[in-house]
């Protein structure tokens, strides 16, 4: 549930005054004028102060400053505020998007003596001095990198995000290597998802520019995004799409990430999506870029907002009322219940667009932010189920259609739907007659079609210490043992494959002595030590944030039995 006690993530949007004019940006019209429906405001300064709490503030991980329309750099009293967090939490996370096309060096180096050191800045910017201009109307390329420099100087950390389209793909290469040089500590190239006509579900060819060049998406396959790609088979696969956005399992990001939005007028919305269906013009007004679909909209009027409406926008607004008044407003407890629903029993479609569980193309955008969608082969049960629980993964097992024996080619073809594949279910010694190497089979079929489909992911192999062993305590036991080492031996291979750069994928092995779960504990053999299953679900939380260029082969842990 949203808890007031449990959100460590605020994500203020302190002003929706902008000094660019993106062309594909709701607050304005294809890169001209200002979008009528959006309030022009800034979240006052004592606002601020007054919600977020000594105590609060102690024990939040992170303030994310970014939000639908505005610039947090053109709010009069942004470095105050920066200062009143600090003060009441020395080592907050404080974070923030910028074009950083205003303001001189001084201020921007004032910025990374405030974060000391606990903070980051993503600098939006896409192209070079002869192409930023092209979508990020109103910004100079040079102004920027000059801010961009004089913060890093002064010990900031930054992020160099690129958007990749049509008039700039190919400066990628460049720009990774002027960001390295400057000092960025990443350059995060973001595969865009704007280019959807959301009414039609189609790709739009060509958005159109007032008064300056029309901008297109990448051609390059690389810088696609995916999920607008995958789109004509997942239409080909719902005869109606409309059932896809009716059943899909929605993994909420804001819930997830334990995390909710602040908006410039003060409302405390769960994220940036409800916002967008507050005041995009697409919603209310026919033909407007990228259009939004019939499903945003019930008997004539915005779903979201409507929804919103019916628990009376006020009582969200923290001009108004504390945080701890606005979150025990039932809202926030039928929102979650929701989502279990169908679309024209209280679904809400926003939700099932944005956080579905196959189409997901604002979080292919390559943003650091996203959630992981785990898949985890035998979860009904022991390290499985505590691994569906800590994840909030998707279980496939016999007992809901799923052997890995069986239906191989069925999991691997579920498995492109989610970023990370838990191989963990075990079909046993292959001496018994319902067993054959289906651990180590399904390993090979799943990563086969990732590396046909280029997929970018990880791979994960529950292994067990048997394969370590050289000589097994009984014959029989020596069957269990080479299952094991089969699968230790697969999962070294499409590691070395990654390491060659022969697939985008990462694949894992964890090597596992005896597990403390359920069943453990219920045979004679308990001795009361056992890994700890938590501790695997940190091993592997570990693995999935490793550096992009980096791929852990494999964990192993021991256990001492007779430990006291």
């Amino acid at each position: 549930m949203f808890d007031y006690q449990k959100i460590d993530e605020y994500q203020l949007e302190i002003t929706s005054y902008c000094n660019a004019a993106c062309p594909q940006c709701p607050r304005n019209n294809h890169g001209v004028g200002i979008n009528k429906r959006m309030p022009l405001c800034h979240l006052n300064r004592q606002t601020i102060d007054r919600a977020f709490t000594l105590d609060l503030c102690a024990r939040l991980r992170q303030i994310f400053f970014c939000g639908s329309y505005g610039d947090p750099i053109m709010h009069p009293d942004f470095l105050d505020i920066l200062r009143d967090f600090r003060k009441k939490n020395p080592t907050l996370w404080l974070y923030f998007h910028t074009n950083g096309g205003v303001h001189d060096p001084e201020y921007w180096a004032e910025i990374a003596h405030i974060m000391a050191g606990y903070g980051q800045i993503d600098f939006g910017i896409d192209g070079l001095e002869n192409t930023l201009h092209l979508y990020r109307k109103n910004v100079s390329y040079n102004k920027v990198i000059e801010n961009a420099t004089a913060f890093i100087n002064a010990g900031g950390r930054a992020q160099w995000n690129f958007i990749v389209f049509g008039h700039n793909e190919n400066e990628v290469e460049k720009v990774q290597q002027i960001g390295k040089q400057l000092g960025f500590f990443n350059v995060l190239i973001r595969k865009t998802g704007r280019f959807l006509n959301h009414r039609t579900l189609e790709e739009i060819p060509l958005w159109p520019v007032n008064n300056g060049f029309p901008i297109e998406p990448p051609t390059n396959p690389t810088y696609r995004n995916q999920s607008i790609m995958l789109l004509p088979d997942l239409k080909k696969k719902y005869s109606n799409i409309k059932e896809y956005f009716n059943t899909t399992k929605i993994n909420c990001d804001a819930l997830l990430g334990k995390k909710v939005v602040v908006t410039a007028e003060g409302l405390v919305l769960p994220c940036n999506f409800f916002t967008h269906n507050l005041y995009d013009q697409r919603f209310y007004e026919p033909g407007v870029l990228p259009e939004s679909n019939e499903l945003s909209s019930v008997n004539g009027e915005n779903q979201v907002r409507a929804f919103l409406e019916s628990y009376n926008l006020d009582s969200f607004n923290i001009n108004l009322h504390s945080l701890e008044e606005i979150f025990a407003n039932p809202m926030w407890q039928d929102l979650v219940a929701s989502w279990n629903k169908t679309l024209g029993n209280g679904r809400l479609f926003e939700c099932a667009m944005t956080c579905g569980s196959k189409f997901t193309k604002v979080w292919d955008q390559g943003g650091n932010k996203r959630i992981m969608k785990y898949m985890i082969t035998g979860g009904n049960r022991g390290l499985g189920a505590d691994f569906v629980k800590h994840f909030n993964g998707d279980s496939y097992s016999r007992s809901n259609g799923y052997d890995i024996n069986k239906d191989i080619e069925k999991i691997a073809q579920t498995s492109l739907d989610y970023d990370v594949f838990i191989n963990n279910a075990f079909d046993g010694p292959f001496q018994e007659e319902w067993a054959d190497f289906g651990q180590v089979k399904l390993l090979y079929a799943v990563a086969d079609l990732w590396s046909k489909e280029n997929k970018i992911g990880h791979i994960i192999n529950i292994g067990s210490s048997g394969s370590e062993s050289v000589v097994a305590p009984i014959p029989n036991f020596e069957t269990y043992r080479i299952s094991k080492s089969a699968l230790k031996e697969h999962s070294r291979q499409w590691t070395r494959a990654f390491k060659e750069n022969k697939v985008p994928f990462k694949t894992s092995l964890l090597t596992l002595d005896r597990i403390a779960t359920e069943l453990t504990r219920s045979r004679p053999t308990w001795t009361g030590n056992g890994i700890n299953t938590a501790d695997i679900c940190h091993y592997i939380e570990t693995i999935v944030n490793s550096q992009s260029n980096t791929c852990i082969e494999e964990i192993i842990a021991w256990v001492n039995f007779d430990y006291k």
